[in-house]
């Protein structure tokens, strides 16, 4: 409990705020950018932000990544990253972004990738797993897909807390919803 303020020496106190439960993440295997498999279940115990991109994207994708770029680094920063704090970016077009596509992605973004993990895989595996996220993606003009910007952060149960979109992905709202779950 935080006190608001204090009036003839009675503090009223305000509610500490907790994100709802929205439902479970799903599990799912598939394979990291260094060519290894990857569970999802192996980030228990960790805060997680969950996006989905495709390296080729001109619209919403290079902004979350970059978005993801400045969470990455104040995280960091506040000793975060790691033991506590994942990132998952996970392909919406395992056809072109194999896990050497996706190196290269990560090197153009400058992305240090000890605790972003970027994934692929078979196409229908990969699309097993958007679909169990509520995801979709369908071809577009000139090679593109046409997807929804959410990215999903899911607390150290594996419960999803919050799901943003591009306009609510803002590195302080961000962050404090990760601190709060820290806390929990």
């Amino acid at each position: 409990m935080i006190p608001i303020f204090a009036c003839l020496g009675v503090a009223l106190v305000a509610e500490t705020y907790r994100l709802p439960i929205i439902d479970h993440a799903p599990d799912f295997a598939l394979t990291d950018a260094a060519e290894k498999p990857f569970r999802f279940a192996e980030l228990r115990g960790k805060v997680v932000l969950v996006s989905f991109i495709f390296t080729t994207c001109s619209g919403t994708c290079p902004a979350t990544t970059h978005r993801f770029a400045k969470v990455q680094e104040a995280l960091a920063k506040r000793g975060l990253m790691g033991d506590k704090v994942r990132l998952v970016s996970i392909s919406l077009d395992p056809v072109r972004d194999r896990p050497g596509v996706l190196r290269n992605y990560m090197r153009l973004y400058e992305i240090d990738g000890k605790h972003w993990h970027f994934l692929t895989g078979p196409p229908s595996d990969v699309n097993k797993v958007v679909r169990a996220w509520g995801m979709w993606a369908k071809p577009a003009a000139n090679g593109q897909l046409d997807h929804p910007s959410r990215v999903y952060l899911v607390d150290q149960q594996g419960r999803i807390r919050e799901i943003y979109n591009l306009d609510f992905l803002r590195l302080p709202w961000v962050l404090e919803d990760v601190e709060g779950l820290l806390k929990e």
